[in-house]
């Protein structure tokens, strides 16, 4: 079929037989675009509620309300032989690992990602926006918080709900052609490899706390304490099928390790500890706060805090510099910064350590290696400014 022409519609997928029938589809094509519509605010994971599918030739939603047992499209996004074309692919595609009994996806191609790989502007650019840039059309994104899990869907949410994946393989068509142009289809498909990794969907509730923000000054026994009772609430939460903040909010947390309470009459004095709620949450939190005050020193964990070991001036300064120079080789090399380097990265080689995100695979080749030369001094920077361009040259040391 042309690309000029117009994607066939089909009915809506609201029985085991068509899915079936839709999946084998599917896997003759070889290649698909996926796209999820899902409800996040009341449960534990999303609920999802509309699969949206798109080959060359057709548009398909699935009715996740009236299909329940997705395993048959699932297998597709778990085989290797099979390309899933999908935008901002991580909420989409833990969807898939909790629906198939955490198989992995195999195949993928994050148009998202793509896009920083090729340098367009303001990653993580919106599908809305990529769509505009690529392909020259304005999508109405009027439904982006409709209620999906409400029947029967309206026309406009079924038009939005095409829309979603009506360009998404023409537009990857022309992310690989450009990667390719550019040489960084091998990192675009290192990159691809996290979303074949568990740890990119499943939280381990031990490691929760590092997640938390407003976290300050904190020695090794309170970061244990706060360890403890946020992996209680990880899975606590989990259990229930309730958002993890609904349960407990995280400042709530955070006093607890730093005013640990050793009876339930304690809660009381904790403001931000919900009233009335330490009856039902009181005593699983003192076990899993008296666990922590049991644990021997040399099983402690590192001291936390927010903004990690303080840095000295010169640390400091030199990962500054660093920084600043690593986004002006990515806005150079038609980079986005964003998806090449962190402050912390930079911190780090700062501090000499090149094993960081800039140290191995695609992000070394791209300015690590470069960036590590220049902080041990093998390297020097020299930097020409236009009002059109900036320019900035590197030169080896012969040390």
């Amino acid at each position: 079929m042309s690309s000029s022409e117009p994607l066939r519609e089909l009915e809506t997928i609201r029985t085991p037989e068509a899915l079936a029938d839709l999946c084998r589809t599917l896997e003759a094509a070889g290649r698909f675009a996926l796209d999820t519509e899902f409800v996040g605010e009341r449960t534990y994971l999303p609920r999802l509620c509309l699969v949206q599918i798109a080959t060359t030739e057709m548009i398909a939603l699935i009715d996740t309300q009236a299909v329940t047992n997705l395993d048959a499209l699932w297998n597709l996004v778990c085989n290797p032989g099979v390309e899933v074309v999908l935008h901002a692919a991580r909420e989409d595609l833990r969807l898939a690992f909790y629906g198939s009994g955490k198989r992995l996806p195999q195949n993928i191609f994050d148009t998202q990602v793509a896009g920083g790989l090729v340098g367009l502007p303001s990653y993580p650019l919106s599908y809305a926006r990529l769509v505009e840039a690529l392909m020259g059309v304005k999508l109405n994104k009027g439904e982006t918080r409709s209620e999906w899990d409400r029947r029967p869907l309206t026309p406009a949410q079924l038009e939005y709900a095409r829309d979603d994946v009506r360009y998404l393989l023409p537009v990857a068509d022309k992310m690989q052609r450009l990667l390719e142009k550019l040489g960084r289809s091998e990192w675009m498909r290192e990159e691809m490899a996290r979303f074949s990794e568990a740890r990119t969907y499943e939280t381990n509730p031990d490691e929760a706390y590092l997640r938390l923000r407003g976290v300050r000054g904190f020695s090794a026994r309170p970061t244990a304490l706060l360890r403890s009772v946020t992996a209680w609430r990880e899975r606590e939460a989990r259990d229930r099928d309730i958002p993890t903040r609904s349960l407990l909010r995280d400042e709530a947390l955070i006093d607890l390790a730093q005013r640990p309470p050793r009876r339930l009459s304690d809660f009381r004095r904790i403001r931000s500890f919900p009233e009335g709620e330490e009856l039902s949450l009181g005593a699983p939190l003192l076990d899993a706060l008296n666990a922590a005050r049991a644990l021997p020193e040399d099983q402690l964990p590192p001291p936390l805090s927010e903004s990690g070991p303080e840095e000295t001036p010169r640390e400091r300064a030199l990962g500054n510099l660093l920084y600043a120079l690593g986004e002006a080789l990515c806005l150079e090399r038609d980079l986005a910064p964003e998806l090449v380097l962190t402050k912390a990265d930079a911190l780090s080689l700062a501090r000499g350590s090149v094993n960081g995100g800039l140290g191995t695979g695609w992000r070394a080749s791209a300015v690590g290696s470069e960036l590590a030369h220049v902080s041990s001094g093998r390297a020097s920077v020299s930097i020409q400014v236009t009002p059109e361009s900036l320019v900035i040259v590197l030169d080896s040391q012969n040390k």
